[in-house]
Order: C-alpha cells, then sequence, then structure tokens
C-alpha cells in the first residue's frame, strides 16, 4: 500500500484527477475539498497487487498546516497546477519548498499541469516549458493531464506506481544484503 497526497490551490482540479482515476468519470460539480478526503484504488502491475491511497487536500490557505501532517509521511506527493491559470502557478513554488522542509527522503514528487482540455482555446497561462523547467529543477516528474478527458491520469499513476514499486524493491534488497553481510561478519566461535 503506498499513500499518495495532491497537493495544490483551490480549483486546480485535485478531487476532479482522482476521481476521474478512480472511477473513470468527470463530475463537473465537484465542491471545494474541505480539509482531507481519500479514495482508495487496487492495481496489479503484472503479478503484484499495490493499493493507492490517494490524499485529496484542501487547496485554501486556512487548510495549509492540516495538508502538512498528511504528506510527512506520504510515499509521493502530486502537486498540482491549473496550466489556465497562472497564480496556482505562481504558488507551486511555495508547495513545493513546504514539502521539501517536511518531506522524508524516498519520497517521489511529482508536477502535474492540470485541464489540458482547455489548452487548444487559448485559455493556457502557464507553458509545458516552464511546468517542466520548475520540475528539472525540484527533481520532479513532470506530467500535463486533464481531470475531464482523461488524458495523460493512467500514464501518470501508472509511472508513479512502477517506481514506487522499484524504489521498494531497492530498500528491501538493501535490507537484505546489509543483513547478509552483518550475518557473515558476526560468525561465532565456540
Amino acid at each position: 500500500m503506498f499513500k499518495v497526497v495532491f497537493l495544490g490551490n483551490s480549483g486546480v482540479g485535485k478531487s476532479s484527477l482522482i476521481q476521474h482515476y478512480c472511477t473513470g468519470h468527470f463530475c463537473s460539480s465537484k465542491k471545494a475539498t474541505t480539509g482531507v478526503d481519500f479514495q482508495m484504488k487496487t492495481i496489479y502491475m503484472g503479478s503484484t497487487s499495490i493499493t493507492l491511497q490517494l490524499w485529496d487536500t484542501a487547496g485554501q490557505e486556512r487548510f495549509r498546516c492540516i495538508a502538512e501532517q498528511y504528506y510527512r509521511k506520504a510515499n509521493a506527493i502530486l502537486v498540482v497546477y491549473d496550466i489556465t491559470c497562472l497564480s496556482s502557478f505562481s504558488t507551486v513554488r511555495e508547495w513545493v519548498n513546504s514539502v521539501e522542509e517536511k518531506m522524508r527522503d524516498g519520497v517521489m514528487l511529482m508536477l502535474l499541469g492540470n485541464k489540458l482540455d482547455l489548452a487548444d482555446t487559448h485559455c493556457r497561462e502557464v507553458s509545458r516549458k516552464d511546468g517542466q523547467s520548475l520540475a528539472e529543477h525540484h527533481k520532479a516528474s513532470f506530467y500535463e493531464c486533464s481531470a475531464k478527458t482523461g488524458e495523460n491520469i493512467e500514464q501518470l499513476m501508472t509511472q508513479m506506481a512502477e517506481k514506487l514499486i522499484d524504489q521498494l524493491d531497492r530498500k528491501c534488497d538493501n535490507t537484505l544484503s546489509l543483513t547478509t553481510n552483518a550475518a557473515k561478519k558476526s560468525s561465532c566461535c565456540l
């Protein structure tokens, strides 16, 4: 089981992304999240079953301290902004800085530009290049997606799950290696 926390300003589409990923449907009448909500989805990677706890945090300033408590123990953090709203992108740095101060080692960080379905209607205010540049600066994975159409949601979640499994496998291998080495060094003479 992996804990995945979605962060970002109110109205960027965090709840809609989670809803579309879990149900395959977009609900246009979503209300702003108050506090924190979560959904779970089980996926299969080959013969491995993975359960993702998808934590949806409120984007309003007054709830930020609550959100911080949830991403401290996260395996992955997805910071979401709206590509049609420059101010939501401007606050991404604040979200990422807050995360980097409090997250533990090994947490995967992803930057998601949402509302890609509106990119061709001249509503885009944040270029793909700017999103990629910010993600590279913070050593984060980057995707643009659409909660409305579902574009790229499955791919980004699959990539995230694969990386989380690889990370867990490496951690297990390192632990096994340390245990084996320790056992060899502590041979006992009778």
